[in-house]
């Protein structure tokens, strides 16, 4: 019936506008009003497939909806309503998506009183965070989402750890920034160790799976309050701190957080919302709901959830610079397959940038990272690198293996359900699918026809993956491998930020100042190397050294706290100094960053350079000492000696003979030592006849140094040299 129902509406409907098109002008005019009768009506049907849902006459909503993976659970139980009005004034709003069909109606994630017909009424009990102050629309807040999206069987209480989104993205590095506040805290003397200790609140884990040898934490306690008196506020049950470090975390360094209102000029919303809605670029409403204003900016573009979070919101916060992609082929849950490319994004003062071939090739970043990469495995960790459980060697393998397989073997297993709401494609029983460094099954990326191919989940798109074991001429070398992270050779460039927390300003509603178009700062450079957690060479980002200055309305310096943080004292220039001893303001951190090449770096690039290894741009004076410890660089800019500051060059980060300059916040993470510089350097005498990576002499570079003092070398290279 509804489906004759729905046929001849639209079969009357394409009647009418056949008439209407060769009506005269003043029939034309009086059926505007029936035409718009009739847009209204095809809206409600469009927008839900669902006509028999919706009473004409009374403009109700029948609650008919059960759950799934649930058939005792009623949606109409959650709020008690088996009809809602809400429709009666949100007339053409969009279905909010496919898991969410019109017969959930409205109050079961909004809240409010879906029997009244009082706009007043009805709202007085929505579920909203106030704090959040975008109004009553976004229900999926942190500090209200145990009542809408973390309800009983809804996106929480499942025996499946991994259906429980809210617990997890709370957990989560996202939901907490743990590892971005225990990093400052550590580098600016606030807190003694590198593990994290707060979150943006508190959070404890209770599931009784604590993997402590993967970093997992027990808790996290909220973070303290700044003050800059003496005494504790009064009825604070949060502890107080007198240190800049968390007063600077809360007024910038959370704008990124997931449930903050952003950073402005964006438009984006909070909590599940964030990733889950999108926005237009002018922040307006673009749907049919005709009480949301068109005019008033904040507003989500329609009132659709996403299922699959386009890059467009990862770069929100996760800022990058590639070819942007359009999202409207995916509007609507569906794809034609293909890529839309809008514009290519460049650094300023540069072209444009050697893009990350993934990336170049169509990849989205939901393609590499996981669902728990992103909303946390259900797990408290300290830093980034704990967290993210995929790998280069997790798709591609290493010189020795092949990646890991397991094989799909019970119709319920959660590749087969996630990969449901994928794009043209599925998985299924009997399917071998790659697994990640924590065991567990990917979801996109599988074997097909004895090859390893990573299919995108919103495009559909069949990338067949490459593997290392295949390309052994550039991945034997025994000083390279196991050593290495394979981004040390194939990262082209770091980013390179030089404006951040560089002022700090006293006044009361401008609590603290980037530099003027910071962000603007922001380029790139060639990879620096460091040990990284796990205990392989990756690259280093480097940023400008840092110097804090407090400064007061007026551009005076004024008083601030000594470095332990509790006491007062003037300092025109600080230095975070951390609890080790190292400057803050000389970090270093490992990463692997986004700008992956199949061309790889030079041997030079490394073995004969002094910035690759962390000392700076400079020339190196070579001491008559063999162990190195007479070994000197002469920087190549001397400002920092000129002013007294320094002997070391400005970006330097550790010193020849192996000193750790430099502040790093990650465990396990250092610099050089002395003899792994020494080590590296000396390699750099061979590459001027030897620069070949499947040259001989480097499958044993011992053997080979003996060879080289021998009377045989010396004339073989006296030979080449006179040639």
């Amino acid at each position: 019936m509804n489906k004759i129902l729905c046929a001849g509406l639209i079969f009357f409907s394409i009647f009418v506008s056949l008439s209407l098109s060769f009506a005269e002008p003043k029939v034309h005019e009086q059926t505007q009003s029936f035409r718009s009768f009739l847009k209204e009506a095809q809206t409600v049907v469009s927008s839900d497939r669902d006509f028999s849902l919706i009473s004409q006459e009374t403009n109700e909503v029948s609650v008919t909806a059960i759950l799934p993976d649930y058939p005792w659970i009623r949606v109409s139980d959650y709020r008690g309503f088996l009809t809602e009005k809400c429709v009666s004034c949100h007339r053409g709003i969009s279905q909010i998506g496919k898991a969410h069909p019109l017969s959930f109606g409205c109050t079961v994630c909004h809240g409010g009183d879906g029997s009244s017909d009082s706009k007043e009424a009805a709202h007085l009990t929505l579920i909203y965070d106030p704090e959040a102050k975008t109004g009553k629309r976004n229900p999926s807040s942190f500090n209200v989402v145990d009542k809408t999206c973390g309800q009983a069987y809804c996106h929480s209480g499942h025996p499946q750890k991994d259906r429980n989104h809210i617990e997890r993205v709370k957990k989560s590095i996202m939901g907490n920034l743990a590892g971005m506040i225990s990093g400052l805290r550590y580098q600016w003397g606030a807190q003694i160790g590198r593990k994290a200790n707060y979150g943006v609140n508190i959070i404890q884990d209770n599931d009784g799976d604590v993997p402590l040898s993967e970093g997992a934490l027990l808790n996290l306690k909220a973070l303290p309050l700044f003050s800059n008196k003496e005494s504790t506020p009064r009825n604070s049950e949060r502890l107080v701190s007198h240190h800049i470090a968390d007063r600077i975390l809360k007024d910038k360094c959370f704008q990124c957080h997931i449930d903050s209102p952003g950073k402005p000029g964006t438009f984006r919303s909070q909590g599940c919302a964030a990733c889950h809605f999108t926005y237009s670029e002018d922040g307006l409403y673009k749907g049919e709901d005709p009480t949301i204003s068109k005019v008033e900016l904040g507003h989500p573009k329609k009132h659709r959830m996403i299922t699959l979070t386009p890059d467009s919101i990862c770069r929100q916060c996760h800022q990058g610079f590639r070819e942007s992609q359009s999202d409207a082929p995916f509007e609507n849950g569906l794809s034609d397959g293909k890529i839309r490319k809008k514009s290519i994004d460049y650094f300023p003062g540069f072209g444009k940038i050697k893009q990350d071939v993934h990336l170049e090739a169509g990849f989205e970043c939901i393609d590499c990272h996981t669902q728990f990469d992103i909303m946390g495995d259900g797990n408290i960790y300290s830093k980034q690198h704990q967290a993210v459980e995929v790998r280069c060697e997790t798709c591609h393998g290493d010189t020795d293996s092949r990646p890991l397989i397991d094989q799909i073997k019970d119709p319920l297993d959660r590749v087969v359900r996630l990969a449901s709401s994928y794009t043209g494609w599925s998985n299924s029983v009997g399917d071998w699918m790659v697994v990640s460094s924590r065991q567990r099954k990917l979801t996109n990326v599988k074997v097909e026809k004895n090859s390893i191919v990573t299919l995108g989940k919103r495009t559909g798109n069949n990338y067949r993956t490459p593997l290392t074991v295949d390309a052994l001429e550039n991945h034997n070398i025994p000083g390279h491998k196991n050593n290495l992270e394979c981004t040390s050779c194939h990262s082209q460039w770091v980013p390179n930020c030089k404006g951040c927390h560089s002022n700090f300003m006293s006044e009361r509603d401008k609590r603290s100042n980037l530099i003027p178009d910071a962000m603007k700062q922001f380029d790139v450079q060639s990879p620096s190397l460091m040990v990284g957690p796990r205990g392989k060479v990756v690259p280093m980002i480097a940023p400008e050294r840092r110097l804090l200055n407090i400064l007061d309305e007026q551009g005076n310096f004024i008083p601030v706290m000594e470095e332990n943080g509790d006491t007062t004292g003037v300092y025109r220039e600080w230095s975070f100094t951390n609890s080790h001893g190292y400057s803050g303001g000389r970090l270093a951190y490992a990463m692997n960053p986004h700008s992956i090449g199949k061309k790889v770096r030079s041997c030079e690039s490394c073995h004969m350079s002094t910035r690759a290894l962390g000392l700076g741009e400079g020339d190196i004076q070579i001491g008559l000492n063999s162990t190195g410890k007479d070994d000197k660089i002469v920087p190549l800019v001397r400002t920092d000696i000129i002013s007294g500051r320094s002997q070391l060059a400005p970006k330097a980060r550790l010193t020849m003979r192996g000193e750790p300059l430099a502040g790093i916040s990650q465990p396990g993470a250092r610099l050089f030592n002395q003899e792994e510089i020494n080590r590296i350097l000396k390699v750099g005498n061979c590459l001027p006849c030897h620069e070949k990576y499947n040259d001989p002499i480097y499958q044993d570079i011992r053997k080979s140094y003996l060879f080289e003092k021998t009377l045989d070398h010396r004339t073989l290279r006296a030979s080449i040299l006179g040639q």
